[in-house]
C-alpha cells in the first residue's frame, strides 16, 4: 500500500510538474537530430526527399496547419475557401520544414538543453518552451509556443534568437494579400521563403 501511495504521488508529480512536457520533446529531439545526422547527404542531392523524411519526425509536435493557419491570420483564414486554406497549407508546410531543419542542421543533439516552460495566465491547454542552443560557443535563444490540440502538446509557435517566424511569415502573406488586391489565390500563389 506503501508502494503504490508512493507512486500515485510520484506519477501525479509527473504530470502537473509538466515533465512529460519536456520528455516528449526530448524525445521528438532526439529523432530529429538523428534524422538530420542520417540524411545531410538529402539536403544536397534531393531537398524534397530530405523535408519530406524531415516532416515525418517532427510531425508528433508540429502541426503544420495550425501554424498556416496563424501566418494567414485569423481574418482572412476565416474568409479562405476551404480549398484556398489546404492550398496554402500544402505550400507553406515547405517553407516551415525548410526554416526549421535549416536552423537545426547547424547544431548537435547535445548542444540543445531545455531550460524551463510555463503556462501563460495558468492555462494548462498552453506552454512557452524555453531551450537554449550551443552553437559553436555561442548561446542561441530557441522559444516554443505550444498547444495541446486534440490531446497532444504541438508546436504552433518559434521564435529563434529572438526571431519570431510565425510573425515574419505573417507579414509577408499580408503584403502578398495586399500586393495582389486582396486577392487569397494570389498570397498563395506568389509564397515562398522570406528572402
Amino acid at each position: 500500500m506503501r508502494k503504490f501511495f508512493l507512486f500515485i504521488l510520484l506519477f501525479s508529480h509527473f504530470l502537473i510538474s509538466g515533465d512529460d512536457l519536456n520528455l516528449l520533446l526530448d524525445e521528438q529531439h532526439y529523432q530529429l537530430f538523428e534524422y538530420i545526422s542520417e540524411n545531410k547527404d538529402l539536403i544536397v542531392d534531393d531537398k524534397d526527399a530530405f523535408i519530406e523524411g524531415f516532416e515525418s519526425a517532427i510531425i508528433k509536435i508540429i502541426d503544420p496547419r495550425e501554424i498556416s493557419k496563424r501566418v494567414m491570420g485569423k481574418k482572412i483564414f476565416t474568409q479562405a475557401t476551404e480549398e484556398e486554406q489546404k492550398k496554402f497549407n500544402a505550400k507553406f508546410k515547405k517553407t516551415l520544414f525548410e526554416s526549421y531543419s535549416s536552423a537545426l542542421k547547424e547544431i548537435n543533439y547535445q548542444d540543445l538543453q531545455i531550460v524551463s516552460h510555463y503556462h501563460p495566465n495558468d492555462n494548462f491547454n498552453n506552454a512557452v518552451v524555453q531551450l537554449k542552443v550551443n552553437l559553436s560557443g555561442r548561446y542561441i535563444d530557441f522559444v516554443y509556443k505550444m498547444k495541446k490540440i486534440n490531446g497532444n502538446w504541438k508546436i504552433i509557435g518559434l521564435i529563434i534568437d529572438g526571431i519570431d517566424l510565425i510573425s515574419i511569415f505573417r507579414k509577408q502573406f499580408i503584403n502578398l494579400f495586399l500586393e495582389g488586391n486582396k486577392n487569397i489565390d494570389y498570397a498563395i500563389d506568389n509564397w515562398d521563403l522570406p528572402k
